[in-house]
């Protein structure tokens, strides 16, 4: 590997702080640059580099495996772009939580749609990429365009409903840099503070805290990953220092100092009892990175 030419390249850099479940070891090699032009340059040297690479945004929805990742990690945490273009559109840099967008700008507008975002953790990039959402709807929908940074440059990508599935998207690979997007939204005719509050309160009740990934599975056409697991008896099994919550079984817990093997040994628990007791293939969530 070349010595970055950067003052952002750290060695060595700790992911699981990086990292909603708290679990990895380090990466060889941290990029973390604070706007989107470090962003390009940063992406270019990557790519010259012939070590793994990673992009990484605000790790909510990653496991690392504990001997850490042996390549180069690009974070997009710092690409805050904030510009409100009028007529009810904002560009939107990836490294804003999502969190951000639904309190300082859906709710200050009382902007339609709060229900479909409210309580997801993480940054806008990786709600893009992952296409998060709950039931009342996913990111994708409220997007005009992405602008995504790939081998061949920047492209700016319209955001229609063939480039998104639940939970996933068409239009950005694994390697690319999602370096935010144009969103629009529409005023609504309801009280869309009420609706946040609501659904806050029941993310409360309903769902664990602590060090986890949320919603560790898909859930499968027609049903719920939870209610399959709790049905296989699976609530409050434990691996070491992980357990399935039993809260909600749709959430792993890293409840004491857990390993990523006691976490992927409980997702394989699962997998394997739903897959023999209902014949249903439970799809993971979470992206594995070993």
């Amino acid at each position: 590997m070349e010595t970055p030419p950067f003052d952002f390249a750290v060695a060595a850099y700790p992911l699981a702080p990086a990292t909603l479940y708290n679990v990895g070891g380090p990466a060889r090699l941290a990029l973390l640059p604070r706007n989107e032009d470090e962003c390009r340059a940063a992406y270019a040297w990557m790519l010259r580099q012939p070590e793994r690479k990673l992009i990484l945004g605000g790790g909510s929805n990653v496991l690392i495996a504990d001997e850490g990742f042996p390549g180069v990690v690009l974070f997009t945490t710092g690409l805050k772009r904030l510009d409100d273009l009028g007529d009810h559109r904002y560009s939107i840099g990836s490294g804003h939580d999502l969190d951000f967008v639904v309190r300082e700008i859906m709710l200050a507008n009382n902007y339609d749609g709060v229900g479909a975002l409210t309580g997801i953790p993480g940054s806008v990039g990786g709600a893009i990429y992952m296409n998060a959402g709950t039931v009342n709807g996913s990111t994708c929908q409220f997007m005009e365009s992405v602008d995504i940074l790939g081998p061949e440059g920047l492209a700016v990508i319209p955001m229609t409903p063939e480039r998104y599935t639940y939970r996933g998207q068409n239009f950005c690979a694994p390697g690319d840099v999602i370096l935010g997007g144009l969103f629009r939204f529409t005023v609504s005719d309801q009280d869309q503070r009420a609706i946040y509050d609501h659904y806050i309160a029941r993310r409360l009740e309903k769902q664990p805290r602590g060090y986890c990934c949320g919603s560790v599975f898909k859930n499968p056409p027609g049903d719920h990953a939870g209610r399959l697991i709790e049905a296989c008896g699976l609530k409050g099994a434990r691996r070491g220092g992980a357990v399935i919550s039993p809260m909600h079984a749709n959430f792993i817990m890293n409840e004491n100092n857990a390993g990523f093997d006691d976490i992927v040994g409980l997702i394989q628990l699962a997998r394997s009892r739903v897959r023999e007791q209902f014949g249903v293939e439970l799809e993971p969530e979470v992206r594995i990175i070993r």
